[in-house]
Parts: C-alpha cells; structure tokens; sequence
C-alpha cells in the first residue's frame, strides 16, 4: 500500500466513523427534554470515586484521597508525585476524572513500607487538594480498579417545567434503561482524538503505543454498533447469540433462546453486551455475531489489526439500569444524583434529559 492510499483509507474511516456515530439517539423519545446546561461551575459537577476495595493499613503503596477542582487526574498525579520523590512509575489510578468538576478521587504512590504516613501527609501540605485519608494497602490501584462512580449534577437554567419533564423521562428510562454510550469528552475537542486514533491503525510507518487513542476507536465503533442496534429496532429485545451478562453477579453466557431469556432482561436481571474490538475479543455468535463481524468489516478492521496494537478487546454493557436516581429542584435548577458502574458516563445520563446531542 503506498502512502497516500494509506492515507486515503484513514480518511475514509475517520469520515465514516464521525459521520455514523453523530447524533446519537436518545432512548426516551420522544419526550421533551428539559434544556438547561451542565457544568455551568465545577460544583455544579460533583463526582465521588468508589473503589472496589478499602485500603486493609499495611503494604509498601499508600492510598490517599483527596478532593480536587480545577486539576485533571494526571497532573494531580504528577504534582504529588514530585512532591513524594517518587517516579511516575509508582503511581497509580483507577480512573481519568474532569477537570471541570469537584472530583473525590484515590491515588496510590509506591512509598515503601518504612515510608512514615506522616511524611506522606506533609510532603503533601499546601497542595491545592483537600487531603481526606491516607491509608497503606498491599497492591498498586491499576486502571478499572473503581467499582463504580456517584454523581451529583446541576443543571442549570432548565425551562420552567423541568422537574414534571425530568420525572416522567426518569419514568420512562426505568423502564428501557440508558444506552451505555461513550461520553463525547472521550472523542475529544471537535473529535480530533478519532483521527488520531484510526491513525495508529494504518499499516504504513510504525507509530508509538497509545493505548488511549486506541481506545477511542473501540469506543467509536461501540458507539456507532449500539445506535445501528436502536435504529433496527433491537434495543429493547434480545437476539441469537448475543453475549448478555448478569447484574448480579457479572457472569456471562450466550443467548440461545431469546424467547426463553426475554423476561429476565425484561427484567433487567441481564443485560446483552456490546464489542469492544480485539483480537481477543469473545465474539458474539448467531445472528447477534454476524452484525458485529460484517460492521468490523465495513471499517476494512479486522481483530488481527488490534494484535499488533495489543489491544484485546473486552464486552461492554450496553444498557445501564440505575436504581438510585434522584431530581429534586435546587435554586439553580435541577440536581440529579446517581450512582455509575466504572466506565461509564453521567453525561451520557444528563444527555437524555437535556437533549444535548
């Protein structure tokens, strides 16, 4: 392949992923939405990290947690980092937060198990971050080490009848559950982060590993499969083969009988799950697998093309089910609290209220 058909076919995944990913759809159509606006001040956006497990008080890495606004998860890292001695290498984190919000987040940092907590605490003082424990565990926070995420937004200047709005597109969302849609802040400002990303999937000069902007074309294609599954129709309804995943306990299996597994995703006791493309993935089968394989094909992708970019791929939740969602007025205008399952988004939540595409 010469280097502008290299070109070429970069251009033309990045055009037909931009172009069938925007806009999405919105599950509680076609209820009006409330308008208003999200993070109109970062306390408007507040979120609360969860881990899956509590620090146990011994280990050579110490957990500190700390209330932060203004700063994004990775400069946060790097400032305490610096102040501890430490190299980037000893830090870890469950999770990348916003900037423009009030983030209660832990981090872990390698600090050796004779390292004083006290020193800990006062290498850290005068950081413009609200120390709130510091602790010794066993293990390194890694990547999805968050069990899940709450939230509490504002939006603020909705129309006049919001609430009665919001209550009955919360009603309605019982009912069909949220799509499980990668936020926008993922794609980055004017989706720049998607021609990056397809940009590492072509086969000409040898590019650095960047395992975040591959990960923004598994979540682009994951975005466009769902809404192709909505626009058939299939939402709502389980199909031959389809990979689903119990709530309760997380195991997976295959679907071999819609009909038979209608009513437990009904429901909600399972729930189908959608491709995260790799050249591990576990594969959908049936009908449910033919969608996913002939769609990896419209992008000229095969798994094979995320083998050389290490990327192996895993299921995601399609539909979220929330069962802690309260709107109440505030004098801003409506605050919505909630609580998400790691990765995730709130503005994916906010969007079917709003209607911001």
């Amino acid at each position: 392949m010469t280097p502008n058909s290299d070109l070429t076919e970069t251009a033309d995944r990045v055009e037909a992923a931009i172009t069938m990913m925007s806009p999405l759809p919105f599950a509680a159509d076609p209820l009006p939405g409330i308008g208003g606006t999200i993070k109109a001040a970062p306390e408007h956006f507040v979120v609360e990290e969860v881990l899956p497990y509590a620090a146990c008080g011994e280990g050579e890495h110490v957990y500190v947690s700390f209330r932060r606004t203004g700063w994004n998860t990775a400069d946060a890292a790097r400032i305490m980092q610096k102040r501890l001695g430490l190299a980037p290498s000893d830090v870890g984190w469950g999770g990348r937060k916003d900037k423009t919000a009030v983030v209660v987040q832990t981090l872990s940092f390698r600090c050796g198990v004779k390292h004083p907590l006290s020193e800990v605490k006062d290498a850290l003082a005068g950081l413009p971050f609200d120390i709130l424990a510091i602790d010794r565990h066993l293990n390194k926070i890694k990547t999805g080490h968050v069990a899940a995420n709450r939230f509490t937004v504002v939006v603020s200047d909705p129309v006049s009848d919001a609430l009665p709005r919001a209550l009955a597109i919360a009603d309605r969302l019982k009912q069909t559950g949220v799509p499980n849609f990668y936020g926008p802040q993922r794609f980055g400002r004017d989706l720049q982060n998607i021609h990056r990303g397809f940009a590492l999937f072509s086969p000409g000069k040898k590019r650095p590993r960047d395992t975040f902007m591959v990960s923004v074309v598994q979540s682009a294609l994951f975005n466009i499969w769902l809404k192709k599954r909505m626009e058939t129709g299939d939402y709502r309804r389980l199909l031959a083969g389809d990979i689903v995943k119990k709530t309760d306990t997380g195991g997976m299996f295959i679907v071999d009988d819609p009909v038979i597994e209608g009513p437990r995703f009904a429901a909600g006791e399972i729930v189908y799950t959608g491709p995260i493309y790799g050249f591990k993935m576990k594969a959908a089968l049936n009908a449910a697998g033919e969608r996913e394989a002939t769609f990896l094909d419209r992008f000229h992708l095969t798994p094979d093309d995320f083998r050389r970019l290490r990327a192996p791929g895993s299921r995601r939740e399609a539909i979220l089910h929330m069962t802690d969602l309260e709107i109440t007025e505030v004098d801003d205008g409506l605050c919505f609290s909630f609580t998400l399952p790691s990765g995730a988004y709130a503005t994916t939540v906010l969007r079917e209220f709003t209607r911001q595409v």
